[in-house]
């Protein structure tokens, strides 16, 4: 199988990645990996930025969040840098091209960012919708927000993540919500909830009201869990790893995830990801798979780190260690 013909991986064949995870609005950190990928850059020391994803969604005060400032800021950094930086869609990145509300608690991630977005939501979203869900390379090591999954031991559901198109699971879901069974779809929303469907959309989405062209948007999301490619890519986004499925099932499940990736490529044999907290800035998880915490993941904070290694050079896992490095 060609690399070329699974759209949400990139492969890398040579040159020097710095892998930065989980940095949720904080410019501070965004500030400080950016500003040392470009130092390494120009000592020709460093040929590719690697954001895991989840740039976006503080969990702190709203004015502690600098999400549209990093999603800016990458917008004009992927001018000059091209595939030179690669942003791998993240969790928190995900339920914004859905229509989906994320929460954990009481705290609502997704309505202030959508506010927030304004005039700029266009170019966001469409950079959203193309970011890849994978990096795997020579040197056998691969790379992805959150790691494995059991829906994605079988084949068909990796190659069916390998080349996922949100447009075309958008428009399904959108059918079996057909234009003129929306208004009593909208008023039965009404009758359920204490504010109407038209407050919500507000709300939650920042739509301007019904002649939004994204005003269904809310609802449509409602019917996100009744296609199946959904579901298996918020089971890939959302996995919690050996947290989730106990460390024997899990090392199944991520040899697995590797294996397909290796499919007409080389052997890979290591997975970094993010997505989970770690203390002192990364965790071994298993044998094949290192966590990576650059920002508000790593405790203490002080701890985040990033990691730099020859994507060209084969590596065992604890090999990756010597390029783990703090900006902080």
């Amino acid at each position: 199988m060609s690399p070329d013909t699974l759209p949400r991986v990139v492969s890398l064949e040579a040159g020097v990645a710095m892998v930065v995870t989980d940095l949720h609005g904080d410019w501070d950190a965004y500030a400080r990996y950016r500003d040392r990928f470009l130092t390494l850059q120009a000592r020709c020391q460093a040929d590719y930025l690697i954001f895991t994803g989840d740039l976006i969604h503080n969990d702190g005060l709203p004015q502690d969040d600098r999400s549209l400032d990093i999603m800016l800021d990458v917008l004009r950094l992927k001018e000059t840098q091209g595939e030179r930086l690669i942003y791998l869609l993240g969790n928190h990145e995900l339920p914004h091209l859905y229509g989906i509300t994320l929460q954990k608690g009481s705290h609502l991630y997704t309505p202030s960012f959508e506010a927030a977005l304004g005039e700029r939501r266009g170019a966001v979203m469409s950079l959203f919708d193309g970011l890849p869900f994978y990096v795997r390379t020579r040197a056998g090591v691969s790379i992805c927000h959150a790691g494995a999954a059991a829906e994605m031991s079988d084949t068909d559901a990796a190659m069916r993540i390998f080349n996922h198109s949100h447009r075309r699971v958008l428009d399904e879901i959108a059918a079996t919500v057909p234009i003129d069974q929306r208004p009593a779809l909208r008023r039965a929303i009404d009758k359920l909830n204490d504010e109407s469907y038209d407050e919500m959309a507000r709300r939650y989405l920042a739509v301007s009201g019904p002649d939004d062209p994204r005003y269904d948007d809310l609802l449509i999301g409602l019917f996100t869990d009744q296609q199946a490619d959904f579901e298996l890519l918020w089971a890939a986004f959302f996995t919690r790893n050996e947290q989730q499925y106990g460390e024997r099932n899990y090392d199944i499940f991520l040899d697995d995830l590797l294996r397909h990736l290796s499919a007409g490529f080389h052997e890979q044999t290591v997975m970094v990801t993010g997505h989970l907290a770690c203390r002192d800035g990364y965790t071994l998880v298993g044998k094949r798979q290192l966590r990576l915490a650059s920002g508000s993941h790593a405790h203490p904070r002080s701890s985040g780190r990033c990691l730099l290694f020859d994507v060209e050079k084969p590596l065992e896992r604890d090999e990756l260690l010597n390029g783990l490095e703090s900006v902080m």
